[in-house]
C-alpha cells in the first residue's frame, strides 16, 4: 500500500507561467507536512503530490515527488535551523538597538530655538499614541527634532518601526543626514540602527527598458535564489540609502528595487514617499498591519496631504480609450469589457449627457454614488483580466478620465484629527497650541 500525501493548489491559465520560486515553494510546504505525517504515524516513505487545479477549465495537473522519512526530517530540521538562526540574529538585533536607543543622546550641544519644545511634544505624542500636527518655521531643524524625540520613544514604548514620509526628494534627503548624525553619535560606535531608504521603482530600475521578469531581466530571473545572500549582506550592513542599497543588490545579482521591498520588512527606520504608508496598495501599511507592528510614523510637508490623498484614492477612466481598448483585447477580457462600456453608456444615458464622439461639447455630471452594476462591471474587468498581460502591453491605452471618491476615506481622516493635537513654533520658539 502506497501512503500518499496530496497539497491542492489553484491556479487560473497555463501552468508554465508559474515562477519557479512559486513552485519551489509550494513543495516545501508539502516536504514539511510529509515530514510531519510521517512523525505521527511511523511511516517510512511516503509519496508527495502537488495537485494544481485551473479554476476556470476544472483540468487538474499532478506533479508527484518519492520521499523516505529520513529525507523528509532532514528537511524539516534544515527549514527549522535556518529560520530559528534569523530569529536569534533579529531578537539579537532589537535588543542591541534598544539598548542603544535607551541612552541616544542629543547629536549637538544646544538645541536651537523652538527645537526642543517641538521635540518634547513629539516624544509625548509617541508616548501616549496620540497625532500631533507641528507647525515651525524653517531653519529651526525640524527633522531632527522629529526623528531624534521618536528615536528615543523606541525602546520605551516598545515601537516595532519607524516611517519618516516625505512629499519630495529633498525631504528624503534631509531625513537621512539627520539619521546619519544620530547613528555616529557623540562616540565612535555606530548606533546598531538599520535605516532603509525606499524610491519608486522606475527610479531605481537598472533596466528600464526590459519588462519586469525573469524572462528579460537578468536581475529578475532567479532573484529569489540570490535573495538570501543578498538579504543577508543587507542587515549587515544596516546603512541603507538609495546608493548603498544598490551596491548591495548588483553585487548578488538582484534587483535594487525588491531587494528594498524585502528589506522593508527588516529595516528599524524607512525613509521613503508617503504613498508607501498612504496609498491603497502601501507596502508599509500593509506590512504594519499583517505583522502587527507598533510604528511611529512622521510625515513631513503634511499640509501637502490632503492633495496626494486625492491623487492617491481618485480613479480615472476615459471612454474613447476604453473603445480602443476593446478593438485590441484578448479575448479573455473582451467580454467584460463589452459589459462595461454598456454600464457606461446606461449612465451618460441616464444623466442626460452627450455620448464620446457624438456632436457638441461634452457634458458634465456630478454623481453622489457610482451605480452598482458599473462598479461591478469594473471589477469583473479586473477579475477576468491577464494581470500581467494587461500591465504590459494594455494599461498605456487606459488612461481613464472620471473621478470617484470613497466615503470611508472620510471617516478615517475625521478618526485621525479627533485624536490629533496641533502645535505652532514660532521663529523664537515659543510654543502655541489649538
Amino acid at each position: 500500500m502506497t501512503n500518499r500525501l496530496e497539497e491542492v493548489k489553484t491556479h487560473r491559465g497555463s501552468l508554465e507561467r508559474m515562477a519557479d520560486n512559486q513552485r519551489a515553494l509550494h513543495w516545501a510546504q508539502v516536504k514539511v507536512y510529509g515530514a510531519l505525517l510521517c512523525a505521527e504515524r511511523g511511516l517510512e516513505s511516503v509519496t508527495l503530490t502537488l495537485v494544481y487545479l485551473e479554476i476556470a477549465s476544472g483540468k487538474e495537473t499532478l506533479l508527484t515527488q518519492d520521499a523516505t522519512a529520513d529525507e523528509l526530517q532532514a528537511f524539516f530540521a534544515e527549514q527549522c535551523q535556518r529560520f530559528l538562526a534569523w530569529a536569534e540574529q533579529e531578537a539579537d538585533h532589537r535588543q542591541r538597538r534598544d539598548g542603544a536607543l535607551y541612552h541616544l543622546r542629543f547629536p549637538h550641544a544646544t538645541f536651537r530655538p523652538g527645537q526642543r519644545e517641538l521635540a518634547e511634544d513629539v516624544y509625548k505624542a509617541a508616548s501616549t499614541g496620540r497625532c500631533l500636527l507641528a507647525q515651525a518655521p524653517t531653519g529651526i531643524g525640524k527633522t531632527l527634532a522629529t526623528l531624534f524625540p521618536m528615536l528615543s520613544a523606541m525602546p520605551r514604548q516598545q515601537l516595532d518601526r519607524i516611517a519618516f514620509l516625505t512629499m519630495k526628494t529633498p525631504g528624503r534627503r534631509l531625513a537621512l543626514d539627520a539619521l546619519a548624525t544620530l547613528r555616529m553619535g557623540d562616540k565612535d560606535e555606530t548606533l546598531p540602527l538599520r535605516v532603509l531608504e525606499l524610491v519608486a521603482r522606475e527610479k531605481a530600475c537598472e533596466y528600464p527598458d526590459r519588462a519586469c521578469h525573469g524572462e528579460s531581466c537578468p536581475l529578475a530571473a532567479g532573484f529569489y535564489d540570490r535573495l538570501t545572500a543578498a538579504r543577508q549582506a543587507a542587515v549587515e550592513q544596516g546603512w541603507l540609502d538609495r546608493q548603498a542599497l544598490r551596491e548591495v543588490a548588483l553585487a548578488h545579482d538582484v534587483c535594487p528595487y525588491y531587494l528594498g521591498q524585502e528589506l522593508a520588512r527588516w529595516a528599524d527606520v524607512i525613509v521613503g514617499d508617503v504613498n508607501h504608508w498612504f496609498d491603497s496598495h502601501a507596502l508599509l501599511h500593509g506590512l504594519a498591519q499583517a505583522n502587527e507592528w507598533r510604528a511611529g510614523v512622521l510625515v513631513d510637508e503634511a499640509h501637502n496631504l490632503v492633495e496626494r490623498a486625492r491623487g492617491m484614492y481618485s480613479a480615472e477612466l476615459d471612454q474613447q480609450r476604453l473603445n480602443r481598448l476593446r478593438r485590441v483585447a484578448p479575448s479573455p477580457i473582451a467580454g467584460p469589457l463589452g459589459r462595461l462600456a454598456r454600464q457606461w453608456q446606461t449612465v451618460i444615458k441616464a444623466a442626460g449627457l452627450e455620448a464620446a464622439g457624438d456632436k457638441g461639447p461634452p457634458g458634465y455630471a456630478l454623481l453622489e454614488t457610482l451605480p452598482d452594476k458599473l462598479v461591478g462591471a469594473v471589477q469583473q474587468v479586473g477579475q477576468r483580466s491577464l494581470i500581467t498581460w494587461v500591465s504590459t502591453r494594455i494599461s498605456p491605452a487606459l488612461n481613464c478620465k472620471s473621478y470617484c471618491s470613497k466615503p470611508w476615506r472620510s471617516a478615517v481622516w475625521q478618526s485621525t484629527l479627533a485624536n490629533t493635537r496641533c502645535v505652532t513654533l514660532p521663529a523664537m520658539g515659543a510654543a502655541g497650541r489649538c
